[in-house]
Parts: structure tokens; C-alpha cells; sequence
């Protein structure tokens, strides 16, 4: 019997990354596909999340930096801190599990928990960011 518990998941959390990537960006289609075809979770559990506006996202980042990683027109340096290759794919998986978050606090506000299934990607600082585990 599936636990009772709000789910959030949008299958734009897996982009595609170069051959031979250490990051396994598969992985939250897989916990996706393990929870439903197991019966942990039921497929109207999950909620899917609408991507984060640049509105949302200057809450907490600088402008600039939001500006320069949504276009491309971020310094290459940069990009390699954060640890993936710049796509605009990249780019709306990004802001889709930012959405994914604020949708999962929201739920946790209603349920008292809830799960997103896109975390581990998002170690930032205002005007950069910093890798993944």
C-alpha cells in the first residue's frame, strides 16, 4: 500500500550530460519509476511542479548572475564550478527543480512533510554556484 506522502517530480529532472559524466542525472527518473513500479508511492501522489520564474529566482540570486546562467552568458569558470556543462536544457531542468522545491515547501506547509525527488543539484550562493553530491 503506497505511504501517504506528497511527492513532487517533473520528468524534465533528467537533462541529458556528455558521455561519460560522473553525475548520475538518470537517477530521478529511476527513483520516479522504482516508487510507482514497486507500489511505494501511487502515480497520484506526485505533483508536478511549474518552473521557477526569473522573478522567483532573483529572490535569492543576484540578477546578473540569474541573467548570465539563464542566456549562456555565464564565464565558462563558472559553469565548471557548478559542475555540468551549460545547455538550455540544463536550464530548465534547473528552474523546473527550483519550482519543484518551492512546490514541495508548500505541500509540507499543507501535509506537515513532503518529498522532492530532484534534490542534490542545488549548492548555491547568491551570485554563483557550487556543485553538486
Amino acid at each position: 500500500m503506497p505511504i501517504p506522502l506528497p511527492l513532487v517530480y517533473h520528468a524534465d529532472y533528467v537533462t541529458p550530460l556528455p558521455p561519460g559524466h560522473r553525475f548520475p542525472m538518470p537517477k530521478f527518473g529511476k527513483v520516479y519509476e522504482t516508487l510507482v513500479r514497486n507500489g511505494v508511492a501511487g502515480v497520484d501522489q506526485f505533483h508536478v511542479p511549474e518552473i521557477a520564474t526569473r522573478e522567483m529566482l532573483t529572490l535569492v540570486h543576484t540578477p546578473d548572475f540569474v541573467d548570465a546562467y539563464l542566456t549562456g552568458a555565464i564565464d565558462p569558470r563558472a559553469m565548471r564550478r557548478i559542475g555540468f556543462p551549460w545547455s538550455p536544457q540544463l536550464v530548465q531542468r534547473t528552474c523546473t527543480a527550483v519550482g519543484g522545491t518551492v512546490l514541495t515547501a508548500q505541500l509540507a506547509l499543507q501535509h506537515g512533510v513532503a518529498c522532492n525527488t530532484a534534490g542534490g543539484t542545488h549548492h548555491a550562493f547568491p551570485d554563483f554556484g557550487s556543485g553538486f553530491c
